[in-house]
């Protein structure tokens, strides 16, 4: 598996971990389903899961994750 399609399918998986977390954190708060008991949690897997980073070097261009939690990229 490449390293492209490797930093895209963990970014998915985190942004899906962090909807579902958010979704059902909002669950047990709102009774009442609308609209905003999905975009909320959209809004914040967007913000919270950690962003593709790509960069280009010398030997090519090198995949990895940054998170605004660290500054550190977890590269793959």
């Amino acid at each position: 598996m490449s390293p492209k399609i490797r930093v895209f399918l963990i970014y998915g998986v985190c942004f899906l971990a962090l909807f579902f977390i958010a979704q059902y954190i909002m669950s047990l708060f709102v009774v009442e389903k609308s609209i905003w008991t999905t975009f909320i949690p959209i809004g914040a897997a967007v913000v919270f899961s950690p962003k593709p980073h790509i960069e280009e070097t010398q030997s090519g261009k090198q995949y990895g994750l940054k998170s605004i939690f660290s500054k550190k990229i977890i590269r793959f």
